[in-house]
């Protein structure tokens, strides 16, 4: 009893120590001041339509507040996470204009009172413009899909990749990426699936979380 006590307590330990470096990472990377400071740029691209650079101050706005206040909670709705992806997602649409092809589609629910740990999903889509889309010259893709059904939650997204060199590491995802696989596993054990493949041309995610 005492050693499944003090296990319990780890476990505990360790997924607030997990958590708060995730958010810490999410204000480092998602809302690095380069994302920022691209994102100021499409607004003085945007200054003579105000309903455009109005859309997109808001949407910068509801990212802050997300990461700052929402995501703060054990759980929250599945529809605030994915108004959060969808803002992020909206937003590097407009910095990559047409060069980029960028689908997504969060329109599968059966549940819509889902609740969720949030975070779960930022660190791949921001992977996928990271590592994929900024660092590819020509045109580039990225898709993404989420689907929840009665009993689970699934989520794929592929992403196109630069032509490196053999020479030149293809390294995709680093701390970010060993942050979340250890969130998923503290929150979710025995309760996920996650499959990573790193292609000659193409990087995909496939997570599926079971929500009983």
């Amino acid at each position: 009893m005492v050693f499944k006590y003090i296990e319990s307590i780890k476990k505990v330990t360790d997924l607030e120590l997990t958590n708060a470096e995730q958010k810490l990472n999410l204000l480092k990377s998602q809302l690095h001041p380069k994302f920022l400071l691209n994102t100021l740029n499409s607004l003085h691209l945007l200054t003579e339509d105000n309903g455009k650079a109005n859309d997109v101050i808001f949407k910068l706005s509801d990212l802050l507040k997300f990461t700052l206040y929402e995501s703060m909670e054990a759980k929250i709705p599945l529809k605030a996470e994915l108004s959060f992806l969808q803002d992020f997602i909206e937003l590097e649409k407009i910095r990559h204009h047409d060069n980029v092809k960028i689908e997504y589609d969060f329109s599968s629910f059966e549940n819509d009172k889902v609740k969720i740990a949030p975070l779960l999903f930022i660190n791949f889509i921001e992977n996928a413009f990271k590592h994929g889309v900024n660092k590819t010259r020509g045109s580039s893709w990225v898709t993404i899909k989420l689907v929840q059904e009665p009993k689970f939650l699934e989520f794929k997204i592929l992403n196109s990749k630069p032509n490196l060199s053999k020479a030149e590491p293809s390294s995709i995802g680093g701390k970010g990426l060993v942050n979340i696989t250890r969130r998923l596993e503290l929150l979710y054990p025995e309760k996920h699936y996650l499959n990573i493949e790193n292609k000659e041309e193409v990087y995909s995610v496939h997570l599926k979380i079971d929500l009983i």
